[in-house]
């Protein structure tokens, strides 16, 4: 065989043994790392869904429980009930004003209504059914077992759930609906003293109404895969939501998923294979599953793959060719140079360049640039990789970030309220003043920090107000060093931690609470530490990250996420003497 020949076999094989290999494994490494990649990402989507769900469902539950101290809707249903029809529309107007007042601004609520033996009050626009006939549905029964506590029920067809055989062939708006009822035991708090309905009194039944739209408008378009479908079931199977199965369908696929509560599964559904992405909600315990279709997770991958290996392909036998007439120093060490970058390449070495001589246009010099151009490719989608998993991380930093209560704002708009009638001008307009710099500053989330002197100003605002709410029960003293002013902080960093003095501390003491807030430097690391005189914390309840208040867990996670593990919340207590929570960051003077 002549040398020519024996050439461009031995280039064939060379050139295309290895392209294989490499292609091969690029592949299906490629297709391991994305399927990882969509797994961490859509369960992470899902979670945050559910949370913000979560989030929602936790306000009504809030509101709900407040309905039962509500000394209006006590007045009404304090005695035996009417059975004057006049009288029954006069208390049916009075309980719709009740009702808007607490849960008119839930756009994601369907109807809400009180239900008794004669009669059904509240909005009745939407959805009414004969009030008698609640009493024999699941809906009741399950709100007797609740005893109290909301009762989540499945997606139920309307007219099935009420009996009304009648409406089995009207189109209705409302004819798929999930609920959430709680017997309510009308209660009314005067001068501190909790005064509960007469014996005798009629207990009502509060019904929230709910349509699928409270998840389509959360879980639509929020997952960016083509193919993925979503669905929300109970631990029976039964659909409460879903894109794309019918409502009143059941998924039994979804029970083995129920001993991990969240995670990831690769399931079979209807001879289907499909990846699983769920989480389990803390408010309903209903899970929240994203079915995504694996191919289509390598669909673009295949096709980028095979078309790049092609190219690379064609364009290294093509060279061959030139290889085989021209036998030279000048060829073969290029040929070396390549073969050292192709085996830096094969190592994960994507930063391998090869110096491409100038001028150079011939074949070889054109697959010598290709090759740079394609290690050149890589690192960007890596660098892209990694940019995702910096904005999910930022992402989630600014979660963490520390906004004022809507329930602050009602209890501090109320006690200004009152001072007003009391004509105390003085403090009402200290008050206005402090809550609209604090409004001013908190509303600011261009930045995720900001400079101590001005956090101080923040929490000092905050205090003015908090000791009007609490009767001046308490002091708070700060020693700061001077030189830790100008310093960058997280934004509302040392607010949980009064919050927490205040609130739980001080829960059992009506004057003499004591807190200082002190803050030094050591080098280069930033301490400070929130002292008081309170009650102290429970043993089990002084590990930041396992339990305690929500308000310490996540400030706690915040400075990890933002200075790393090895910063963060220490917490000292003692029962009945007082707590010391310190935390430390690096010092960084704010730009």
């Amino acid at each position: 065989m002549r040398l020519r020949s024996k050439l461009i076999i031995s280039y064939i094989v060379l050139i295309t043994l290895p392209l294989a290999i490499l292609g091969t494994g690029f592949y299906f490494t490629s297709q391991q790392t994305t399927e990882k990649l969509a797994r961490d990402n859509v369960l992470e989507i899902v979670k945050k869904n559910n949370q913000l769900i979560d989030e929602r469902l936790i306000k009504l539950q809030n509101d709900s429980l407040s309905l039962m101290t509500e000394c209006d809707l006590f007045q009404l249903f304090n005695g035996a009930p009417s059975k004057d029809g006049l009288q029954q529309l006069q208390t049916d107007r009075k309980v719709k004003e009740i009702l808007n007042r607490y849960f008119s601004q839930s756009g994601y609520l369907y109807s809400v209504q009180l239900a008794t033996r004669d009669y059904l009050y509240g909005d009745k626009g939407k959805n009414t059914f004969p009030p008698k006939q609640f009493y024999e549905t699941d809906m009741y029964t399950g709100a007797r077992m609740e005893k109290g506590s909301i009762a989540w029920i499945p997606t139920y067809d309307y007219s099935s759930m009420y009996k009304l055989s009648e409406l089995d062939d009207v189109d209705l708006e409302y004819r798929h609906l999930f609920s959430a009822v709680r017997e309510i035991s009308p209660s009314c708090v005067r001068d501190t003293i909790i005064v509960r309905a007469e014996s005798g009194s009629e207990r009502p039944y509060l019904i929230m109404n709910f349509q699928e739209s409270l998840y389509a408008d959360v879980f639509n378009n929020s997952i960016p895969i083509h193919g993925a479908s979503y669905l929300v079931a109970n631990s029976d199977g039964a659909i409460i939501a879903s894109q794309k199965e019918d409502s009143l369908a059941r998924a039994e696929w979804i029970q083995p998923l129920w001993t991990k509560g969240s995670g990831t599964a690769m399931l079979t559904i209807d001879g289907e294979k499909m990846l699983a992405c769920f989480a389990t909600s803390a408010v309903t315990g209903w899970m929240s599953v994203v079915l995504i279709p694996p191919k289509e997770l390598v669909v673009g991958l295949t096709r980028t793959i095979n078309v790049f290996t092609l190219t690379l392909g064609v364009s290294l036998l093509l060279m061959s060719l030139l290889f085989a007439y021209w036998i030279s120093s000048r060829i073969s060490l290029p040929v070396n140079k390549l073969l050292l970058a192709i085996k830096r390449v094969g190592t994960g070495d994507f930063t391998a360049r090869i110096e491409v001589p100038s001028p150079s246009k011939d074949e070889f010099g054109h697959v010598l640039t290709k090759f740079n151009s394609m290690n050149e490719r890589i690192e960007q989608l890596i660098d892209e990789n990694f940019v995702v998993k910096l904005r999910e991380k930022e992402t989630e930093i600014m979660a963490l970030n520390i906004q004022l209560n809507p329930h602050f704002l009602y209890n501090t708009l109320n006690i200004m309220n009152w001072m007003a009638v009391n004509g105390d001008k003085e403090q009402v307009s200290s008050m206005l003043i402090s809550l609209s710099r604090m409004l001013h500053y908190t509303t600011d989330n261009t930045r995720d920090s900001s400079k101590l002197e001005d956090d101080l100003n923040w929490l000092k605002d905050y205090i003015v107000i908090m000791k009007s709410r609490f009767d001046e029960r308490f002091e708070v003293s700060f020693e700061i060093d001077p030189q830790l002013l100008g310093a960058s902080v997280p934004k509302l960093f040392l607010q949980p931690l009064v919050e927490n003095s205040i609130i739980h501390g001080f829960r059992n003491m009506e004057s003499g609470g004591f807190i200082t807030v002190y803050g030094r430097k050591s080098e280069e690391v930033m301490q400070f530490i929130v002292e008081d005189n309170g009650c102290g914390i429970h043993t089990e309840r002084r590990v930041p990250g396992e339990g305690g208040s929500v308000g310490l867990r996540n400030v706690d996670k915040r400075i990890k996420l933002l200075y790393g593990s090895l910063y963060g919340i220490e917490i000292e207590s003692e029962e009945g003497l007082g707590t010391r929570i310190s935390l430390e960051f690096p010092y960084k003077p704010h730009e």
